[in-house]
């Protein structure tokens, strides 16, 4: 049987691609090596080029959302802006029975997005002193330094309850959200030889933010704490805690002279196991000194303050800085 002609075309061509084949291999054969380090060559310096090129597009897209953040959480205080900031402070608190406490503490935000969010109060260092104290033996330590209680709050701003309010049609239309989340104290004080024993605390937190005029906003922050497990020694908890503050920029931010804001706050607290209610109000003055960089004071006074362990005045400075 003779062959056809596509058969005899199909050998052919496969002839022909083994000829190339041969033929592009004995020519990289002899070609020098040159070549092939110098394509290498500006390979690489083509990779570094673009890598150097989007370390700068990072680093640029980071200050700008910095700066966004600082933007929309002026004074670091909103709590429905999620941003992540440091901001370590000092307090010094006096108790009605005369007990001095003053507290260092590393504390800061870390987002997890626009909508989540977990503040920590981590303690560096606490001392406590009760030589003002009545009643206290004379071979008892008036003094001890150690550290306190670590805090957890992980927050939710869900997305569907925000809300915008005022005027239909108006540009400066006010917004609000509602905030969720829960605080875990963690028993991690050192100093129990005054409070007695320790415990493991959960408080669910319920929230209202709102948008005021001059650009300031309104926050009610609720909170209500119960012991999940405590020692032998340690007071069963059961309190509820409100924090009300309102923020209020004095100034317009300048070329030197930055952002002055003012917020006071308030805060009813109600122990339900000694039916005892008590507030404080405190003055919080700060400064913006750049975007993302906050300094501030705040002094406090408790307000009606009837039992031993009621506060009597605090003072609190600290930094806030936006990275």
């Amino acid at each position: 049987m003779k062959p056809t002609i596509s058969k005899i075309l199909v050998i052919e061509n496969f002839k022909l691609m083994n000829l190339y084949v041969i033929l592009f291999f004995i020519v990289a054969l002899f070609l020098p090596s040159s070549i092939f380090s110098q394509v290498k060559k500006d390979s690489v310096q083509i990779s570094q080029e673009q890598l150097d090129d989007y370390k700068k597009l990072k680093k640029a897209a980071k200050a700008a959302k910095v700066e966004k953040n600082a933007k929309a959480d002026k004074s670091g205080n909103d709590p429905r802006v999620f941003s992540n900031k440091w901001t370590p402070f000092y307090r010094n608190t006096k108790l009605e029975n005369g007990l001095v406490q003053q507290d260092v503490t590393a504390s800061g935000t870390i987002a997890f997005g626009d909508y989540v969010g977990l503040i920590y109060e981590i303690p560096v260092a606490q001392h406590i002193n009760i030589k003002d104290v009545e009643g206290v033996p004379e071979d008892f330590p008036k003094s001890v330094i150690g550290i306190g209680d670590i805090s957890l709050k992980f927050l939710i701003r869900p997305k569907f309850l925000d809300f915008k309010y005022g005027k239909p049609g108006k540009m400066n239309k006010k917004s609000g959200s509602i905030v969720i989340g829960t605080d875990f104290v963690l028993p991690t004080s050192t100093n129990t030889e005054f409070g007695g024993g320790n415990s493991f605390k959960l408080a669910p937190i319920l929230g209202l933010v709102i948008d005021t005029p001059m650009y300031g906003f309104f926050a009610m922050i609720n909170l209500y704490y119960f012991d999940v497990y405590k020692t032998e020694a340690a007071p069963k908890t059961s309190m509820y805690v409100g924090r009300w503050f309102y923020m209020q920029p004095l100034t317009p931010p300048g070329k030197w002279w930055g952002l002055f804001f003012l917020m006071p706050e308030f805060q009813p607290i109600y122990n339900f196991e000694t039916n005892d209610f008590s507030s404080w109000l405190g003055l919080e003055f700060g400064k913006v000194i750049t975007d993302g960089q906050v300094a501030y004071i705040k002094p406090g006074w408790g307000l009606g303050s009837l039992e031993p362990t009621d506060r009597r005045t605090t003072f609190e400075f600290g930094w806030r800085y936006f990275f």
